[in-house]
């Protein structure tokens, strides 16, 4: 189970928005270079981009398409990000690299490496790097934004801090791979053929009901050793392993697993600095009003308005 965190407007920037908006600028800068305006005939728009058959797609239908399906998420978060800009040049705080470093360090945690986290961000919500170095941006100014005038004492954060102890200890994590049978003696014999040789990830793909993570050969990626979403039945047999050491069969609502502890690592929460600076910003959050409100109040201040009806 990979560690996913959802960025602020995550699933509003996708492929599909960007390409609305690459096309805008095409037409637009196209306009601004003596090509037909608006009220004439469009020839860019009629361009064929795609055939099948004896049917042909134009530009101009693509467009429509994507405007339709995607332009109002976009514009609303274009006014979103202006608001927030000019508020934050009002009030003079700002975010910095190191900041946006650090948060995309935080993120990526759970996953092999920078490289995995970004191929997966890519396949599974259409953003690049540049494009989640952005979002992420944005997102961070938006909480510096909300919070510049709350006040957090150093007696709130020493509180909160002693009446969660689990969120500020050294934590483990595990990476575990997991074959799950019907039956026990289906486990028994799964154990026997990865003992004889035989490779966990082609036996899981073979033998294992659990066909999400058969698909990735058992793997169930790095977790918390206590990671509430696991089964606990899984995470209480890893604990008790050495790293690649097997046990089985383990009883789970649905089976027999045989589990393998593939790696095992600790995952520090930071120094008490920035436990500190992180509980003190988790505080400020919870008392600022909730971001959405905050996010209509700085377009309604800085007058933002969607002139064209289809984007409303």
């Amino acid at each position: 189970m990979r560690n996913i965190k959802l960025l602020w407007g995550l699933t509003v920037i996708l492929s599909a928005a960007v390409l609305v908006l690459g096309l805008l600028v095409i037409r637009l800068s196209g306009r601004e270079q003596g090509l037909p305006d608006a009220a004439a005939p469009d020839p860019e728009a009629e361009r064929v981009v795609a055939k099948i058959g004896g049917r042909e797609f134009t530009l101009g239908v693509l467009e429509e398409q994507l405007m339709d399906k995607h332009g109002a998420e976009l514009i609303n978060q274009l006014l979103d990000r202006e608001a927030v800009r000019l508020e934050s040049e009002r009030i003079a705080v700002k975010v910095t690299r190191e900041e946006v470093d650090r948060e995309l360090k935080r993120m990526q945690q759970g996953y092999d490496s920078e490289e995995q986290f970004y191929e997966s961000m890519k396949t599974q919500v259409g953003m690049s790097k540049e494009e989640i170095r952005e979002d992420v941006y944005y997102k961070l100014l938006l909480d510096a934004v909300a919070t510049s005038s709350i006040k957090v004492s150093g007696a709130e954060v020493d509180a909160y801090i002693k009446e969660h102890p689990e969120e500020f200890h050294m934590a483990s994590l595990l990476r575990i791979g997991v074959i799950v049978n019907k039956t026990a003696d289906q486990a028994k014999r799964t154990l026997e053929l990865f003992r004889s040789g035989k490779d966990f990830a082609q036996l899981a793909k073979e033998r294992s009901l659990d066909t999400a993570s058969a698909a990735e050969g058992g793997d169930l990626g790095w977790v918390e050793d206590n990671d509430p979403f696991i089964p606990q039945e899984y995470l209480k047999a890893a604990r008790t392993l050495k790293v690649g050491d097997v046990a089985g069969p383990v009883e789970t609502d649905g089976g027999f697993a045989v589990i393998l502890l593939k790696d095992k690592k600790d995952q520090s929460k930071g120094s008490m600095e920035e436990i500190r600076a992180r509980v003190t910003k988790q505080l400020a959050l919870q008392k600022a009003p909730p971001l959405q409100d905050i996010l209509q109040s700085l377009r309604k201040k800085y007058d933002a308005v969607i002139l064209d009806p289809a984007l409303k």
